[in-house]
């Protein structure tokens, strides 16, 4: 006797081991995408913070802004102011008979008998180089013989200096008769007073027809 069929084998247990492999798997992914996202995240911010640099040290430059002002010069340093000069232009003055100055004088023949042509403190030569000059307080005086009718003066016996003569008519002096500018001999002295000798000097060129005692 047969009883009625039975029912068939329920079905062997699912194995639980793809589950927890695929669940492992994804673990791993999903880690893995974190460790990407993070790199990718520094090496971004890492480029962000470089794309800052020139700017943030630019804004720090004190070159680049607007309201830049340039440092003050630094003051040079001036040279002394010169002395005043010994005498002006036009002057006339005194030297003794080796050329030291004595002082300015005055052109009517009382005293000196030199007028300044010149005055130049570099010291450089006259405008005529062969003309008399002398050097006081750091000038160079460039001088002319200027000498004066009926006044009386001492000349050198050879180069030297025109002085006035202490005592018109002394032993060595001569007295200014005649004063011829541009001359180089004495044809155009003076026929109406007498004189016995007359010089010349060339700068500038004139000739003086004097009474020499």
């Amino acid at each position: 006797m047969y009883g009625p069929p039975g029912l068939p084998p329920p079905p062997p247990p699912r194995s639980n081991a793809g589950l927890v492999i695929g669940i492992v798997i994804g673990a791993l992914v999903l880690i893995a995408g974190v460790c990407v996202a993070g790199v990718v995240g520094v090496i971004v911010v890492r480029d962000k913070a470089k794309d800052r640099s020139p700017v943030s040290a630019s804004t720090r430059d004190p070159y680049s802004g607007g309201d830049y002002t340039a440092p003050a010069a630094a003051p040079t340093t001036k040279a002394p102011a010169p002395p005043p000069a010994p005498a002006r232009v036009g002057e006339c003055i005194s030297v003794d008979e080796i050329g030291t100055y004595l002082g300015t004088g005055s052109c009517n023949g009382t005293k000196g008998a030199y007028k300044v042509l010149t005055v130049d403190y570099s010291r450089d030569t006259c405008p005529d180089p062969e003309s008399p000059y002398i050097t006081e307080d750091g000038y160079r005086l460039c001088l002319e013989v200027y000498l004066v009718r009926t006044y009386c003066y001492k000349f050198p016996s050879g180069s030297g200096w025109v002085v006035p003569a202490s005592a018109c008519k002394a032993k060595g002096t001569v007295h200014i008769i005649d004063i011829v500018p541009g001359a180089t001999n004495s044809n155009n002295c003076t026929r109406d007073y007498k004189w016995n000798r007359w010089y010349q000097f060339s700068h500038p060129t004139v000739v003086y027809c004097v009474m020499q005692y």
